[in-house]
């Protein structure tokens, strides 16, 4: 018998997790926007009797530049392999990892999925053990919610690497062809959902 915790579509299934967890996920840096606290109010910082200026023909005021250091990334940096990293090169059951991830906090695995290339701090491993574990969980139809949404992180933030890594186009495609199957199959199926609704609010009692 199927778990009420599952929404089966054909044979898809969601993945069991609140969906405000996974949607999250694909606009967290939105939502860390939005919720990021704003500056209390500071008094302004007093000038000195006499302002510095350069030795030049034209004098100019001295500008410090120590505030220009806030705007340098705030992605935190840390030494060897995550637990996660770990998980994921050597996992050889794909659902397994994909319930290892269920537990996962939200703002977490945005970060992991950050680190995977080696332009941050990953390596080509990594990224090539994420792309084959998503084609496997695509297969596996049994976290279509999740599937997508760790596809759609995955991609927002490796997409240069992949488009620059020409060994993995072909997976890349096995991805594409996959994901284009699936969403097709779904769309049939609630049109014809909607076709039985319409039929049956028609038909004469």
């Amino acid at each position: 018998r199927e778990s009420s915790a599952q929404a089966v579509v054909s044979t898809q299934s969601t993945g069991g997790i609140p969906r405000a967890k996974w949607t999250a996920l694909c606009y967290l840096d939105i939502i860390k926007k939005r919720n990021k606290p704003k500056a209390p109010p500071t008094a302004p910082k007093a000038a000195p009797f006499f302002l510095q200026t350069t030795k030049e023909l034209v004098p100019k005021f001295v500008v410090e530049e120590k505030e220009k250091e806030e705007e340098r990334s705030t992605k935190p940096l840390r030494v060897g392999e995550s637990d996660f990293q770990t998980q994921l090169l050597q996992y050889e059951d794909a659902s397994a990892l994909l319930k290892y991830m269920k537990d996962m906090a939200t703002p977490t695995i945005d970060l992991e999925l950050q680190s995977l290339s080696p332009m941050d701090g990953g390596s080509h491993d990594l990224v090539m053990r994420f792309l084959e574990f998503l084609i496997t969980a695509h297969t596996l139809k049994t976290s279509f919610d999740l599937a997508q949404a760790y596809t759609n992180v995955f991609l927002k933030y490796n997409r240069r690497y992949l488009m620059e890594e020409g060994s993995l186009r072909e997976k890349l495609s096995t991805l594409r062809d996959l994901h284009k199957d699936q969403w097709r199959k779904l769309q049939r199926k609630c049109q014809e959902v909607v076709c039985v609704t319409n039929f049956l609010k028609n038909v004469a009692l």
